[in-house]
């Protein structure tokens, strides 16, 4: 084994050199992380967490408001599996009579629109809306011609509306989500509540990242952006935009309020309402009761308990498709909005801007982490079996420096569980707490997928020239359309849950 010795010796070298540079990476985003936790946790101690919701009236009185007509758009391409449930369980049990969905379908894609007309047939505040070319192009261009139709309908009609809101086509949307925003669209012109996943099975590894994620996300991060920043990144779902806000936006862009060539349009759009000086909010407003997933069962019911108003919906349960929609949002949050929105902003504003695109640096160095451990663990099998005289040792490692740098990010590792199991816990319950834990070590290895995926297209995207077209992702619905009605006491909404995912 002498002639490898000389090997083994540099190539260990080379390790403990990987393992200090992902360390010192990880650290960094660590103290950012700690900053934002801190920044949360002492506002709850002050009571100041509450944010905007604090000052909106309780729910009898926003029911008692008179309601006003409310636009819903929903883009589509190939939704056919799951579009008609969507407008039929929301249309159904949303408690608000003036609500009318406008449904975008490009025209070489008649199974969704067939799915459509069976809903339209059903009920009449459904429309659909045709885009006159081939799909997919992209999410934003579906929702400029929805846009389009919406101005044209209130002309027709002679209305006008007073919120424009987006949802995606497996969103089940809270009964009282428009009540709410009936109120809160004549306080700020663009509002975003929070989005949470149904609870799946705890076995569901990579499906129940997406509850960790947004739980904690749609929790603690929103909230602390709101008051450090002001600018509200949009989430697509139960966001909803003043009339006004959307048409200075068409106004400002020859008639689109979308960014056709941004693959998070969503994301880019709530930066330019900013930027036009509208006022942004996001808003967690207590209500008594949600719908959700019985994990034990798998039927969609009602839960008792106080949360905050939001839209529930599958995300994926795939690897491939995971890292897929990760990867779109990569693209179009770190790539495309540095080249539109570059760093403009307060100080707030730009610290977040940050916090959104540090993953390109933080994905990677975490995989580089998870190797260099691998290498060492392999190398003191080694020394154990047949290096007993310890003739490698560490040379990087065994300093003070390096011994210190570990027992911070072992602390602030321990700290990274404990809030992503508290932040679970408040949404989910006792089960999936515990399990986000072991769904944290998955999800570094679906972001650094995602993260390779996202460098590789956006690449080939400036070499070639050719332009990013909807990568969509296939969607799932919790219920089959039966006996649909919300329960004045607990009990199921419908029969066992229709879950035909696709990803």
């Amino acid at each position: 084994m002498t002639e490898f010795q000389p090997f083994l010796a540099s190539y260990l070298y080379f390790v403990e050199i990987v393992l200090l540079i992902a360390a010192v990476i990880i650290t960094i985003s660590s103290f950012d992380d700690l900053f934002v936790d801190l920044a949360y946790w002492s506002s709850r101690l002050l009571g100041t967490a509450e944010g905007k919701s604090k000052s909106l009236p309780p729910v009898d009185a926003l029911e008692q408001l008179p309601e006003r007509p409310i636009a819903i758009m929903v883009p589509c391409w190939k939704e056919h599996e799951v579009i008609f449930s969507m407008l039929s369980s929301n249309s159904r049990l949303m408690r608000y009579s003036h609500a009318h969905y406008f449904v975008g379908v490009y025209i070489n894609d008649p199974l969704t629109q067939d799915e459509v007309r069976k809903a339209q047939a059903l009920y009449k505040n459904i429309h659909m809306v045709l885009v006159p070319h081939d799909g997919p192009t992209s999410k934003a261009d579906c929702l400029n011609q929805t846009l389009s139709e919406i101005f044209l309908f209130e002309a027709e009609q002679k209305l006008q509306f007073a919120g424009i809101v987006m949802h995606d086509s497996e969103d089940l949307i809270h009964p009282l989500e428009l009540k709410l925003f009936n109120k809160v669209v004549d306080l700020y012109d663009f509002v975003q509540l929070p989005v949470y996943s149904f609870s799946r099975p705890v076995t569901s590894l990579i499906a129940g990242l997406y509850m960790d994620e947004f739980a904690e996300m749609h929790t603690k991060d929103l909230e602390v952006r709101q008051r450090l920043s002001g600018v509200i990144p949009c989430a697509g779902v139960s966001a909803c935009f003043s009339r006004e806000a959307i048409q200075h936006l068409m106004d400002r862009n020859q008639g689109e309020a979308f960014r056709t060539s941004s693959f998070t349009e969503d994301y880019d759009i709530a930066f330019r309402v900013a930027e036009l000086g509208f006022k942004s909010a996001f808003i967690a407003y207590p209500v008594s009761y949600a719908i959700d997933i019985n994990i034990d069962n798998g039927q969609p019911g009602i839960i008792y308990r106080s949360l905050p108003l939001a839209t529930r919906e599958f995300f994926p349960s795939g690897l491939e498709a995971a890292y897929r929609q990760r990867a779109r949002w990569l693209l179009g949050i770190v790539f495309q909005g540095s080249r539109e929105h570059g760093w403009r902003g307060s100080l707030g504003t730009k610290y977040f801007l940050v916090r959104d695109r540090k993953g390109v640096m933080t994905n990677p160095a975490v995989m580089l982490g998870y190797f260099a451990l691998a290498n060492l663990t392999a190398f003191e099998f080694y020394r154990s079996l047949l290096d007993p005289e310890r003739q490698f040792t560490y040379t990087l490692l065994s300093t003070d420096w390096a011994v210190w740098l570990f027992f911070v990010n072992f602390a602030f590792l321990i700290w990274r569980l404990a809030n992503r199991m508290i932040f679970t816990g408040m949404i989910y319950d006792l089960r999936h707490a515990l399990m986000s834990a072991p769904r944290l070590v998955v999800g570094n290895f679906v972001n650094f997928f995602a993260t390779w995926r996202a460098v590789r297209v956006y690449l080939s995207h400036r070499i070639s020239g050719k332009p990013l077209v909807w990568d969509k992702t296939s969607h799932s619905y919790p219920v089959h359309v039966g006996e649909l009605a919300l329960p004045l006491a607990p009990a199921s909404i419908g029969g066992p849950g229709g879950q035909t995912e696709t990803e």
